[in-house]
C-alpha cells in the first residue's frame, strides 16, 4: 500500500481552498507533539480548511461531539490543500472525553496517532490503547470506533481506494 500511496501523493496538484476554522480547530495547538511533526503542523495550520463529515450533525452525534471533532485534509478529492482523487491524507482531532462511535466507509484506512492515550476498536475486537506513532489499519467497510478518554487525540490518517464516500454510522 505504501508504494501506491506515495505514487498518489506524487500526482497530487495544488488546490488550496481558502482557510476555514471550526470549533474543534482550536484544539489543535494544545495537542501538537513537541517533536518535529508538531512544528511543521503548527506552521501550516493557518492554511487549513477544517471540515466535518456531512453525515454527522448535532442531531445524530450531539453538540459536544460536533464541537470537539474535525479534520483537515492535506491531499484528497475535495477541499484539500492538494487535489488527489484516489487518496485522502489528513489530521483528525477528537477532543478529550469524546467517543467517535462505530462507523464504516469503503476506503481502506490507516491511522497514526500523534498523541498518546487514545483507545481504538474494530469489528468485534476488544478496545486497545494505541501509543503515539503506532499504526492502526482498518480494511474497507470494517466497523471501527475511537475514544479520546483524557486528552485530545490528534492522528494522521490515510484513506486509499474509494475516497469519495464519507463514513456512515453503524446503528
Amino acid at each position: 500500500m505504501l508504494d501506491a500511496v506515495h505514487a498518489d501523493l506524487m500526482r497530487a496538484t495544488p488546490a488550496m481552498p481558502a482557510p476555514r476554522t471550526i470549533a474543534a480547530s482550536t484544539l489543535l495547538e494544545a495537542a501538537l507533539p513537541e517533536s518535529a511533526p508538531g512544528g511543521a503542523i503548527a506552521q501550516a495550520a493557518p492554511l487549513f480548511y477544517w471540515r466535518q463529515n456531512p453525515n454527522y450533525s448535532a442531531a445524530n452525534m450531539g453538540a459536544t461531539f460536533m464541537a470537539g471533532y474535525g479534520y483537515v485534509e492535506f491531499a484528497g478529492p475535495k477541499d484539500a490543500l492538494f487535489h488527489a482523487p484516489n487518496i485522502r491524507v489528513g489530521l483528525l482531532v477528537l477532543g478529550p472525553g469524546l467517543h467517535y462511535p462505530l462507523h464504516a466507509h469503503p476506503a481502506e484506512e490507516i491511522y497514526h496517532p500523534l498523541t498518546d492515550g487514545s483507545s481504538w476498536r474494530r469489528g468485534d475486537e476488544d478496545w486497545r490503547i494505541v501509543p503515539a506513532l503506532h499504526a492502526i489499519h482498518h480494511p474497507s467497510m470494517i466497523p471501527h470506533e475511537t475514544k479520546a478518554p483524557v486528552s485530545t487525540l490528534l492522528s494522521l490518517y490515510c484513506w486509499r481506494g474509494h475516497t469519495t464516500t464519507e463514513a456512515r454510522l453503524i446503528a
